[in-house]
């Protein structure tokens, strides 16, 4: 068997009128073909942010220059290539590494629909029957169509109805958004942070926790806009929320800040990773117990192959794993097999994005938890079959190659 044909999808679709992205909401798909006519879907994780165009050229780089022709199942041979013979993918980055998860997960797709097998059988069988979630980004709302929030009581009631479906733990981010609602400006989220950011986090965070209870898990959502100063006055003031996890307190331009955090707030419980790349740059924040979750993008960080070894290397140091999930139901697959079968799962997270219709449209199948819980099925390979009349339509690029 060997690769024969690839198309590559450059999406592109608007999610609400008040999507906060200038760009759009914007998967980049690749499928590829055997000549057993077996097909398999993958996707290269930057639908967000400004790097679509690019991911769109590597993907093409990579599959005209190490899948082509290739044998589907020698997946970790197509990997090294694509690590070590790129030239630029030893150094690790998200246009490179997000293209290199696209065709190994298309890979892994093949290879269950070749093998008659979900991946989740092929990584070891099912450690955890289902997964728990959590409603993720609620500054954005819940299931009210993406409305960005500015007052405080808005906070708690988007919350409160995420709750209302089952979930028993949310993720915020209380600072990204001003009190209109409108993004706030980066520069005003750097060093201690004046009193009014620090007072509206905390009456956003305040209304949250009154309106769920005390039972329910909150994860402070930071994004990395803050510096190591005001992630720590931050986090310090919100500690009284009881928070589940700290997320993205710091940036990723040095492995330093988040190990100097940590050192600062033991007892904090510290989790980040999507901006992170390949087992290469996870192992500096393991040895450096900066992390007690990590949160590997499993269509950023090379794919499933690379992902399933960041995880073992998670669990030696005895820290769990929550998969970054912001992307297409491809996205989502992905990680619902890597997290089934892995000892050292913590959590699932459902982008609120993952709720939106004209995301949840690129896919046949349509993944949703049931009461804040995720099961995987014994559909082969991923379980997804792309929804190619809408991908069309909504791809203003679109790529051929091969026969």
């Amino acid at each position: 068997m060997k690769i024969v044909s690839a198309e590559i999808f450059g999406v592109k679709v608007h999610l609400s009128p008040r999507h906060h992205s200038p760009v759009g909401w914007r998967p980049i798909i690749l499928k590829l073909t055997t000549d057993e006519g077996i097909t398999g879907i993958g996707e290269a994780g930057l639908a967000y942010g400004l790097a679509h165009n690019g991911a769109v050229g590597m993907v093409k780089d990579l599959v005209e220059a190490f899948v082509i022709g290739a044998d589907p199942l020698e997946r970790e041979a197509i990997w090294n290539k694509m690590h070590r013979h790129s030239f630029w993918g030893g150094a690790c980055g998200p246009v490179i590494n997000s293209a290199m998860s696209a065709v190994d997960i298309a890979l892994w797709d093949i290879a269950g629909k070749a093998l008659n097998q979900p991946i989740w059988r092929l990584l070891g069988g099912k450690v955890n029957p289902d997964l728990r979630c959590y409603a993720s980004q609620t500054q954005f709302g819940w299931n009210d169509g993406m409305i960005p929030l500015g007052e405080a009581q808005a906070y708690g009631e988007a919350a409160a109805r995420a709750i209302e479906q089952g979930y028993d733990a949310i993720k915020v981010d209380p600072i990204m958004l001003d009190e209109s609602g409108a993004v706030e400006n980066p520069n005003n989220l750097k060093g201690a942070l004046e009193r009014k950011i620090i007072k509206r986090a905390t009456d956003r965070m305040r209304s949250i926790r009154d309106a769920i209870g005390p039972d329910i898990d909150i994860i402070l959502e930071l994004h990395s806009l803050t510096s190591l100063t005001g992630g720590q006055r931050l986090a310090e003031a919100c500690a009284e929320f009881d928070l589940f996890m700290v997320e993205e307190a710091v940036n990723y331009n040095s492995d330093k800040p988040a190990k100097t955090l940590k050192q600062r707030m033991p007892h904090m419980r510290m989790t980040g990773g999507e901006r992170i790349f390949t087992r290469w740059q996870y192992c500096h924040y393991l040895e450096d117990a900066s992390f007690d979750m990590l949160q590997p993008d499993f269509c950023l960080v090379g794919g499933i192959s690379e992902g399933r070894k960041i995880c073992d290397m998670a669990h030696a140091y005895e820290v769990t794993i929550q998969g970054h999930v912001c992307g297409s139901p491809i996205s989502t697959a992905a990680a619902k097999h890597i997290e089934t079968s892995i000892p050292n799962f913590q959590i699932h997270e459902h982008h609120v994005y993952a709720t939106l219709q004209p995301n949840r449209d690129i896919c046949l199948q349509d993944p949703q938890p049931i009461n804040g819980r995720f099961t995987v099925d014994e559909t082969p390979g991923l379980g997804l079959d792309l929804n190619e009349e809408y991908v069309r339509k909504n791809s203003p690029t679109i790529i051929k190659l091969g026969a």
